[in-house]
């Protein structure tokens, strides 16, 4: 059995079936470049031994100050065990963030969370968002997601960290939409936005 010659040959960064059928339909045309979202098991995973450690570490550091009757090691067996419940709860907030992955095609993209897919057609493109990291920290400044703005208001993430051996999919959507004449703009905490 052939394929058509738009149908991806199967392999690590072949579409599921569901995204070529949406790129079909909205005359999409052929594969150009493929990103898998972060996985939110192994966040999950890697926030639960974190935060377990934390609090392990706390209790241990609380107890051996009792030990040795050493008052002011308890002080920090407290910000421990805190700050390892917060990595827990963010460890199962990660979980719902869910599985993401999105498409680059000639004429758009497609993209997925959870199996609900989203294509856009650069025709549709208004805008691309930096969404950059705010605050007075060392993450100030810090790219964190894109989002491909739509002129109907469709805000679709690209994230913009990526697994090993991937490319990332953001600098040639920031070269897309300055191509298609479309303003490239910081976005997010960085200039007061909170929310996307």
């Amino acid at each position: 059995m052939t394929q058509p010659p738009n149908t991806p040959q199967p392999g690590p960064s072949a579409p599921p079936p569901e995204v070529i059928q949406a790129a079909a339909s909205r005359q999409l045309g052929a594969l150009v470049a493929a990103q898998r979202g972060s996985n939110p098991i192994g966040n999950l995973a890697f926030g639960v031994g974190g935060g377990i450690a934390l609090i392990l570490g706390g209790f241990l550091v609380g107890w051996i100050s009792s030990l040795i009757d050493f008052r002011p090691l308890a002080f920090l067996a407290c910000p421990m065990i805190v700050i390892g419940i917060i990595v827990l709860i963010y460890a199962v907030m990660a979980l719902f963030a869910g599985f993401t992955a999105t498409y680059l095609f000639e004429n758009g993209l497609v993209h997925t969370k959870n199996k609900k897919i989203d294509a856009v057609a650069w025709s549709e493109v208004d805008q691309l968002w930096l969404w950059k990291a705010g605050g007075d920290n060392v993450l100030t400044g810090h790219l964190l997601t894109y989002y491909v703005v739509t002129f109907d208001g469709r805000k679709v993430p690209v994230e913009a960290a990526v697994g090993k051996g991937q490319e990332p999919l953001g600098p040639r959507l920031e070269q897309i939409v300055a191509q298609l004449g479309r303003p490239v703009v910081d976005s997010g905490p960085l200039v007061g936005k909170m929310r996307p």
